[in-house]
């Protein structure tokens, strides 16, 4: 068993389509695959799925299945001319649905009502981040800007509005059949792009509800409207993605840190686990080895208490996917030994009985010196309520449900495996101490706290904790 606590997530595509490969990224320590549906066909989201079910049934342990969902997303139109624009420069955006009047410092926007979006604070922001113009005007259909930061125009570029009004649907068209394919090939959890309300993820809920799907929810927060209602989004949300690229974009670059940490926090002390993303090991994408400036920034997401650290082009398409797996892991399993991991778990106080259970026992493993904290879990519920308080002990969840154990896959410390519910509570801490011992490869001898309830297989009824020995 791998040491490492922080969990990683690798996005797939051409790359890990290769023989053999996924099945190696599962050995250099992935614990969970992304497909991102803003590339590819619905057909290549199936396969891989199937693909991922495959390879981890071969491991022998479970590897959560994330859908991520493209959301809004605005582009130029195909014929936009290419070309740079300079700062001072006046260049005006004009939606779909306006006739064409042969001014050449028009550009195209490819969706009706673009002006409908743009506020008095907004700047329309191209690709991943230049050129920059802030909105001076808007009128008839149109909006006139200026240039702040040179940068390319060329056809089907991606556009940004800041401080856009919520004209946007937060679920598109195409965001409803991918999701009919997440839950046709059930998937763990379903990822939302550009939220900006907890009211964005309530529907995500409901439409995965109606579905008859209980896949976990994860909101990707990468638009400054979606942070400034983070108390909101974490509430209404299963987990967090700091999306970085998008937050860049949005905010701009030299926010994004304090951003980034301020939402670790927050998502950590509410008891949900967040996924730092985006560019963390970009150089990868060619070269066999992370800068060193990449491998601060993955120590210091971890440091920061990141419950999972993503890869994105670095394993999709770039030339060293097993390599980068293996070296996220390495660098985060190294700042896993920061002693900040440890404070920063001490600032979350308990939430009623349950929560101040699950502290208790997870204090009692640090003060026995114990070699692990086992968990037997029917929904997940009270190894999600150990894992946020990030103490070093492994958390072994013996989850009744395999869907279950797929889920905690991406949980902090957490090692998933498969246990079904025992008649009584004493057949259940046996089954529980020798099934830990040989999934962990725990020492018989050793100590471990372990928790249960005195109806086993019932969620939410753990009531007991105990110290045995491992058999």
């Amino acid at each position: 068993m791998l040491p490492r606590h922080t969990k990683i997530v690798a996005t797939l595509g051409p790359a890990t389509d290769r023989p053999g490969v996924l099945d190696q990224l599962i050995a250099a320590g992935l614990d969970c695959a992304r497909l991102n549906c803003s590339h590819g066909t619905q057909d290549d989201q199936r396969r891989r799925a199937r693909e991922v079910r495959a390879a981890a049934e071969r491991a022998g342990r479970p590897v959560a299945l994330m859908f991520d969902l493209q959301g809004p997303k605005l582009r130029l139109s195909a014929d936009t001319g290419q070309r740079m624009v300079e700062v001072g420069e006046t260049i005006c955006f004009a939606g779909a649905e306006v006739p064409a009047d042969g001014d050449p410092d028009r550009v195209d926007v490819d969706f009706a009502g673009f002006a409908n979006l743009v506020t008095e604070r907004s700047e329309i922001v191209i690709g991943d981040g230049v050129p920059r113009m802030t909105a001076e005007r808007v009128e008839d259909g149109l909006v006139t800007t200026r240039v702040v930061s040179r940068g390319p125009l060329s056809p089907r570029k991606g556009i940004t509005v800041t401080y856009a009004r919520p004209t946007l649907p937060a679920i598109t068209e195409k965001d409803l059949a991918d999701l009919d394919v997440a839950v046709e090939m059930d998937a763990d959890f379903v990822a939302l792009s550009f939220v900006r309300s907890g009211a964005d993820m309530q529907a995500l809920r409901d439409l995965l509800h109606e579905r008859g799907s209980d896949a976990r929810t994860i909101a990707k927060v990468e638009k400054v409207e979606g942070y400034e209602r983070l108390d909101e989004v974490i509430a209404a949300s299963d987990g967090i993605m700091v999306a970085r690229g998008d937050y860049g974009v949005e905010a701009g670059v030299a926010r994004v840190p304090l951003m980034q940490k301020d939402t670790i926090v927050r998502s950590t002390q509410a008891g949900k686990l967040v996924i730092t993303a985006t560019h963390m090991l970009e150089s990868m994408v060619s070269s066999a080895e992370p800068t060193r400036a990449e491998a601060a920034d993955v120590a210091n997401a971890v440091i920061d208490g990141s419950s999972a650290v993503m890869l994105s082009a670095e394993t999709s398409v770039g030339a060293h996917p097993v390599e980068a797996v293996l070296a996220m892991g390495q660098i985060a399993e190294a700042a896993e030994e920061a002693p900040q991991i440890r404070g920063a778990a001490h600032t979350v106080e308990p939430l009623g009985p349950d929560a101040a259970l699950m502290h208790a026992a997870i204090n009692l493993a640090d003060d026995v010196d114990a070699c692990a904290l086992i968990v037997p879990t029917a929904t997940g519920g009270t190894v999600r309520a150990c894992a946020k308080y990030r103490h070093r002990r492994p958390i072994i969840a013996l989850a009744h449900n395999p869907r279950v154990a797929n889920q905690l896959a991406l949980e902090w410390a957490v090692r998933p495996t498969t246990l079904p519910a025992a008649e009584s509570v004493d057949e259940l801490i046996e089954a529980a101490l020798e099934h830990a011992r040989d999934f962990a490869g725990l020492d018989p001898g050793s100590q471990a706290v372990l928790t249960a309830g005195r109806r086993t297989g019932t969620p939410g009824a753990t009531n007991l904790i105990t110290l045995r020995d491992i058999p």
